[in-house]
């Protein structure tokens, strides 16, 4: 299984506390099953690439840890570095059985 690491701590304890994140990698893989420590088994749902942070602004406010645009595209640029982005929404096991429950898959 495939590892993801959530080293901004606000992304991490949204991930912790909500069971659901949106977070941003220079890397673009498909939707699966990854695994993240001291969270256990999640689910990476691949959902855009993203051309600028105005692409964002209808995640900053749910689920990205962040509490306005900016400072999340700041923490974005530093990481990925003029790279091509992606967004990601990453859901833990247990918000990955009641988001299928309500969607009927389960």
């Amino acid at each position: 299984m495939k590892t993801m690491e959530f080293r901004v701590s606000c992304v991490r304890e949204c991930l912790l506390t909500e069971g659901y994140v949106y977070t941003v990698r220079s890397y673009n893989l498909t939707s699966g099953w990854v695994w993240v420590d001291d969270v256990g088994r999640c689910f990476r749902k691949h959902v855009m690439e993203v051309k600028s942070k105005q692409d964002l602004a209808r995640f900053v406010h749910k689920y990205s840890g962040f509490t306005d645009i900016d400072s999340w595209w700041r923490v974005i640029e530093s990481l990925c570095a003029g790279k091509r982005k992606w967004l990601y929404a990453v859901y833990d096991e247990e918000a990955t059985v009641v988001l299928n429950r309500f969607l009927g898959f389960l």
